[in-house]
């Protein structure tokens, strides 16, 4: 029973980044495969939208002063 739990969250997880994807890709901005991860560890818990901001803003702050 929970395997069939895990599958189908896994199934929903799945589902909501592609529609994100699509809407993106409608914009001309697909997302790439580490945006994707970094989407689906936000969704499981793993990450927060706070945490991957700041890892951004580091990133460009380095490279941009």
């Amino acid at each position: 029973m929970i395997l069939m739990n895990n599958k189908q969250a896994e199934k929903e997880i799945q589902e909501k980044i592609r529609k994100v994807n699509g809407a993106m890709a409608q914009e001309g901005m697909p997302l790439t495969k580490e945006l994707k991860q970094k989407l689906y560890n936000c969704i499981i818990g793993e990450s927060s939208t706070e945490i991957e901001r700041k890892k951004v803003i580091e990133k460009y702050k380095e490279i941009y002063g």
